[in-house]
């Protein structure tokens, strides 16, 4: 029998759910769904605390065991079926769910011999946000540079869309893009803005020298500020 999740802890998951000035302020985020969480169980992340549903318990006997030796049982928390939907906006929720730490990485720790960091300059939507993680993720690339009036990619709806990927690349984010990438080009890496009138195709851009590719707002693409 797992501690019953306290009334404070829930009040917690719902701020996460809902605002980003709370997932700032108390420095963590929400996974939702089995996949998310056993990718970010595998992680380097710091897990604060896991929630599974009754429901969930009930079918995932040998999950469990598996979760046990991997995670102390002090942070593994249960609730009723009821409780669980109160506290996710899923439509039909898996039953288990993580709290966990934010975690901060340094642009120099990206910058490794032929690098590929994917910028990105005014992405709203979360689902593409969460596309590009997992794009990038399995291109290979070094990391994600995120720029200010991105979505948040802590927001539930992109941790969601990640499915997991977001645990396995580095991102930075930065309120001054402009200089991020002027620091990334003295580092040795060609910057390259994709826009849909480009002259130059990208078949014909050089890879294997370290790369900047910036993508941008899906309906205006990368803005004039971020191109020149």
């Amino acid at each position: 029998m797992l501690k019953e999740l306290s009334k404070k802890q829930q009040r917690l998951i719902k701020a996460l759910r809902q605002s980003k000035t709370a997932r700032m302020k108390k420095r963590c985020f929400l996974v939702e769904g089995l996949k998310s969480v056993e990718e970010v169980i595998d992680s380097d992340y710091n897990i604060k605390f896991i929630v599974l549903s009754n429901a969930f318990l009930d079918s995932k006997d040998v999950f469990l065991n598996k979760l046990k030796k991997k995670i102390s049982e002090d942070i593994l928390y249960q609730v009723s079926e009821k409780t669980f939907i109160e506290l996710t906006d899923t439509v039909t929720p898996q039953g288990i769910l993580a709290v966990t730490d934010l975690k901060d990485v340094e642009i120099d720790d990206m910058l490794k011999n032929n690098f590929l960091i994917i910028a990105l300059d005014k992405i709203q939507d979360p689902g593409n946000m969460g596309t590009i993680i997992r794009t990038a993720d399995a291109a290979g690339a070094n990391g994600i540079v995120i720029g200010k009036g991105c979505v948040d990619i802590y927001n539930p709806k992109v941790v969601r869309s990640a499915m997991g990927s977001l645990f396995h690349i580095p991102i930075v984010q930065t309120d001054d893009l402009s200089k991020t990438l002027a620091h990334l080009k003295q580092r040795g890496g060609q910057v390259v803005t994709t826009h849909l009138s480009a002259k130059k195709d990208y078949y014909n851009v050089n890879f294997k020298t370290s790369t900047v590719i910036v993508m941008g707002l899906e309906a205006d693409g990368v803005s004039q500020k971020i191109s020149t």
